[in-house]
């Protein structure tokens, strides 16, 4: 920014309107801001009906570190509560209390309560001297810590009231013109007091801190003409124009919006994550640990910095990313395990942490199946398939095993049970096989110790038919739901055994086929599948099998209901 650019802040307001500050001056660290116009017209400081001092009583106080408007400036109180007794004949700018009843402000709110948070928060304090009168306050000057204030003469480019310099002129005022200010429209319309020359296109009155020295009652303010000038202090058509400082770090937008004025980007920090989660900690193994996530008040990218500690030592980072869900290795050392997550925005502000509490890290081995993932290829007969389980603490654990098949989108759980430590296990499908529709399936192996110890073993295979004695598809004109089948194969071996499938989508590129052995000749079916993709449809397959083997059927004869 250069001294005279105008940044704003678009949710600090006065009056409703966005307050607009031009660059005034700059130092290595600090940018001063003043008001870029008027924005309100006000009293300096009330009359003090109680005050001995005759001037003050009638035409208030020039006192600056005591005065109405420095107050007013400086607080965040909501209406009608800024105001109390700097001294004891201190009095607010009531309506009695100003100069033809004109502009009081006892009731607004205080003039920090209409800058957002971000904004108040990064107020600097400043302090600033003021020159103090030769008349009742002794002269020479005062220095006071403000976060907002008017300026001085000095720093305005005028005379030093006094001999007396309150603090340096600001690169901003360089002659007349530059000290020459309007007041907005809202500062206007707002006034109580009128005048033809109070317009917003026309140059107004503004007050400085700075006292006329040679009175107790009246304050230093700028002409309309730029030049030096003093009104009563109790004078309710001066006009306004706060001053405050600023870090220099602060950021802003690249271009100025479309009134010229740059936008002042405050950044605030993310919430702090709504949670941390994880598993058991087993030492040596995976830990997945989740967050639930934080909120950037500006939307800006968020990264979480996941931590962990042991026991009582420092935590240490583990990951920053922006996924809410990482994996650490548990250490294989220590009793408590835990972790906790803090979310950092693109500009480098920090939330707070989420800390997890610690948890005891769990020693213990997962158990092992033996042999390896596999596919086994295809298979016409029931497949068996031989495996043992063991675990290094199995004499003070359960070893309890599932073994489960697919079936296209259905999965059957042979068994569970418990094991021994290195015995032989052998899953067995055949009680299944038949059910099985031809194509791929896996048979999963899954072990559990009890102790969080798991260990997983996934075989593939594929069932394959080679003949099927007979099969039919017919169209239907809509869904079947339900069939009665009827088979009389005029030729039957003897121990041989009828297998049959219907299907009530067979035009599919994938049919449901749905096992009716146990029902053919003696129930009606009902299909569970309700899902058709292309045309209507029923159909049939059946065979004969002796043994192991499937054998052929010359002449059958099948009915439909």
């Amino acid at each position: 920014m250069n001294v005279g650019d105008v940044v704003k802040s678009v949710n600090t307001k006065y009056n409703n309107s966005v307050i607009r500050f031009i660059v005034g001056h700059k130092t290595a660290d600090r940018v001063k801001l003043i008001t870029e116009k008027i924005i309100t017209l006000k009293c300096f400081d009330a009359i003090e009906a109680s005050n001995p001092d005759s001037n003050r009583k009638q035409y208030g106080n020039n006192r600056y570190s005591v005065s109405n408007i420095d107050q007013w400036l400086n607080s965040a109180a909501g209406a009608g509560a800024w105001y109390s007794k700097r001294h004891d004949y201190d009095a607010p700018p009531t309506n009695a209390n100003v100069w033809s009843n004109y502009n009081e402000y006892d009731a607004e709110a205080g003039f920090l309560s209409n800058f957002e948070q971000a904004f108040r928060n990064a107020i600097l304090d400043t302090t600033i001297r003021v020159a103090k009168n030769t008349v009742t306050d002794g002269g020479g000057y005062e220095d006071i810590t403000r976060k907002v204030y008017l300026l001085s003469n000095t720093e305005v480019g005028l005379s030093n009231e006094n001999g007396i310099a309150e603090g340096s002129k600001w690169d901003l005022f360089n002659n007349d013109n530059s000290r020459k200010a309007y007041p907005t429209a809202e500062a206007v319309s707002r006034s109580e007091y009128t005048s033809s020359s109070l317009n917003a296109s026309s140059p107004w009155y503004w007050w400085l801190r700075t006292p006329y020295a040679g009175n107790s009652s009246s304050a230093r303010s700028v002409h309309t003409d730029g030049t030096l000038f003093n009104y009563y202090a109790y004078f309710g058509g001066g006009g306004v124009r706060p001053a405050l400082e600023v870090g220099s770090g602060i950021l802003v937008s690249d271009t100025p919006d479309t009134d010229g004025a740059y936008i002042i980007q405050w950044n605030q920090p993310p919430t702090i994550p709504t949670s941390i989660s994880h598993g058991t900690p087993r030492a040596g193994q995976p830990l997945t640990i989740t967050t639930g996530g934080s909120t950037d008040p500006e939307g800006d990218p968020i990264n979480y910095v996941f931590e962990r500690r042991v026991d009582t030592k420092p935590f240490e980072q583990i990951a920053i990313t922006s996924a809410k869900t990482i994996q650490d290795t548990v250490p294989t050392s220590g009793i408590n395990y835990q972790v906790r997550v803090k979310a950092v925005d693109s500009k480098d502000a920090e939330s707070g942490y989420r800390t997890g509490e610690p948890v005891p890290i769990v020693y213990n081995t997962d158990p092992v199946i033996s042999g390896t993932d596999e596919n086994l290829g295809a298979h016409e007969d029931p497949l068996t398939y031989n495996y043992t389980v063991t675990d290094a603490e199995a004499a003070s654990q359960t070893l309890t095993v599932t073994e489960k098949v697919t079936n296209g989108a259905e999965t059957i759980t042979l068994r569970t049970f418990t094991a021994t430590s290195g015995a032989t296990n052998t899953a067995d499908l055949s009680s299944v096989w038949l059910k099985l529709l031809p194509g791929t399936h896996t048979l999963t192996i899954t072990v559990s110790d009890g102790a969080g110890g798991t260990a997983q073993r996934v075989i593939t295979f594929s069932r394959t038919v080679t003949r099927i004695a007979a099969s039919r598809a017919f169209t239907t004109d809509s869904l079947v739901t339900k069939c009665f089948l009827s088979i009389y194969p005029s030729e039957r071996p003897l121990d041989s055994t009828l297998h049959c499938e219907v299907s009530n989508n067979p035009f599919d590129a994938e049919p449901v086929w749905e096992d009716i052995t146990a029902k053919v000749n003696r129930y009606v079916h009902t299909f569970e599948n309700n899902t058709v993709a292309t045309n209507y449809g029923l159909a049939y397959r059946f065979y004969l099998t002796k043994g192991n083997q499937q054998i052929e059927v010359s002449q059958v004869t099948v009915r439909f209901a």
